[in-house]
């Protein structure tokens, strides 16, 4: 189990997380009546509001229209605080007319012409216009909130049972193995769903436990903020007090001095303390060519694990999944055919089934092979991707950390013979130019060049031999997979 500081309350004081619905409308309301006071509390929140919750929403509703300009701008801030201690860093606060709240401002005992508010609060109208009670009596919207993935929906396969099984054993004993855990893959391939699902599913086994969710770019949004609102220590202690954080497309921090310093300090503190850490990104923490030495080794002191793309029976799973979903009529060839022609990630794949949802929906017939043959034909041709060797050139460039005019140039150094080789192998593997058009994309090299760099890349490639990327050596099959990746991710 993780330590005992996870029993404390947001403000240091000791009892669990709220679990209910009313124990985390009390929490808000007490949060609330600190920041702003007592007085001004009575004034605009004590028996005229409303709180509901949903997911990280926290909605706040008021008996009248005119309140809510009012209350956001003068509260809003106090109420996002108190909702952050009671949901979490990724809490949002939204106000709505809530006829509930009428009926409740209607029956309390409140003699307002005996408070004195101040000079700057606004005098409540004593009967609201007609526009005022349609848009009150009117059905509210849905409130808006992200939907998380779930584990039940993520289909394993050989391509990623060994993360799935790694995610389940931290569900049930957070903090206690795989610390940090690091997924990384291609496109498409289950990493978000993993890590949303986890989201879920430690809320689900562990209420009690604070988990957080969030982008690296959030993070980076959230830190920047607190540097120019010069609120730094309140944004370490909320963040340094999570028991579970999750942080997806962590590729965004590369190259990011400032925010990889923030990012490092409160890893290690989470670390140190137990609690667990889950990344997500789209490259191998070595691959992250700039990123601080301290950090890089921090993702690598836990487990890496790679997600393949999905092979043609964890394809087939996906599709018949979907199309269950969707109770959607569809013959074992159709599902075939939708494996085998869409084989780069799982969201060509759902976008496929949608496409022949969308045909059952207005054909009312069973989707079968000829069916989908024609249903995705121009699918099929709207996701041939064709690549330049400009392309391939830029995603070598990338990966080995060098210049594109250094890599074209006449130079013959080690550290740019090796990325010109593969790029010209690769040029010639997806784009069938001739041997002297690629040449000359090359600075204007001979044909013969081009041919030995292929001949030589096809070698290493059978006698598995290596090469040099940053401080580490890969086979060359791992490194010309890696640039196939990028090439089909852009």
């Amino acid at each position: 189990m993780l330590p005992e500081r996870s029993q404390l309350n947001n403000d240091g004081s000791p009892g669990g997380k709220p679990t209910t619905e009313t124990q985390l409308s009390q929490r808000f309301f007490q949060c609330l009546e600190q920041a702003i006071g007592n007085a001004r509390f009575e004034q605009w929140f004590a028996g005229q509001t409303l709180i509901s919750f949903s997911g990280d929403l926290v909605s706040v509703g008021v008996k009248s229209p005119f309140l809510i300009k009012w209350l956001r701008r003068e509260f809003s801030e106090a109420a996002l605080e108190a909702a952050r201690q009671c949901v979490g860093i990724s809490a949002q606060v939204r106000f709505d007319v809530d006829p509930r709240a009428m009926e409740l401002a209607a029956t309390a005992v409140v003699q307002q012409s005996d408070q004195k508010g101040s000079k700057n609060e606004p005098e409540e109208k004593p009967e609201a216009s007609p526009t005022a009670r349609k848009q009150a009596g009117k059905k509210r919207l849905p409130p808006r909130r992200r939907r998380f993935a779930r584990l039940p929906d993520f289909i394993p396969g050989s391509c990623n049972r060994v993360a799935l099984s790694m995610v389940n054993i931290i569900c049930n004993q957070p903090g206690e193995q795989y610390n940090p855990l690091y997924l990384y893959g291609g496109v498409g391939v289950g990493k978000t769903h993993l890590a949303e699902g986890i989201h879920v599913r430690v809320r689900e086994l562990h209420p009690e436990l604070q988990v957080t969710y969030l982008t690296a770019e959030a993070f980076a949004n959230f830190y920047t903020k607190a540097l120019r609102e010069r609120t730094l220590p309140a944004f370490r202690r909320r963040f340094r007090s999570i028991d579970v954080l999750i942080v997806d497309d962590i590729e965004f921090l590369n190259a990011k001095k400032g925010i990889q310093e923030e990012f490092c300090h409160t890893i290690q503190e989470l670390l140190s303390y137990g609690r667990q850490v889950i990344l997500a990104g789209d490259r191998h923490p070595r691959m992250l060519t700039h990123i601080r030495p301290d950090l890089s080794t921090r993702f690598l002191s836990g487990l890496v694990i790679r997600l393949e793309a999905p092979d043609l029976e964890t394809r087939r799973e996906i599709v018949k999944h979907h199309a269950d979903r969707f109770a959607l009529s569809i013959t074992d060839d159709a599902i075939d055919f939708v494996a085998r022609k869409f084989t780069r990630n799982v969201r060509e794949l759902i976008g496929a089934v949608n496409c022949l949802q969308t045909y059952h929906h207005m054909t009312k017939r069973s989707v079968g092979i000829t069916a989908t043959r024609e249903v995705l034909k121009d699918l099929e041709r709207d996701c041939l991707q064709i690549i330049r060797a400009c392309d391939i050139q830029h995603a070598v460039c990338e990966l080995f950390g060098v210049q594109k005019e250094a890599l074209i140039s006449s130079r013959r150094t080690r550290e740019l013979a090796q990325p010109r080789m593969l790029a010209m192998y690769l040029t010639r593997q997806w784009t069938q130019s001739a041997y002297h058009e690629i040449g000359k994309q090359f600075g204007g090299r001979n044909h013969s060049t081009v041919i030995s760099a292929e001949k030589k890349m096809k070698q290493m490639i059978e006698k598995d031999e290596q090469l040099q990327v940053a401080n580490r050596k890969w086979t060359a099959q791992e490194v010309v997979s890696m640039v196939e990746e990028q090439l089909q991710a852009s």
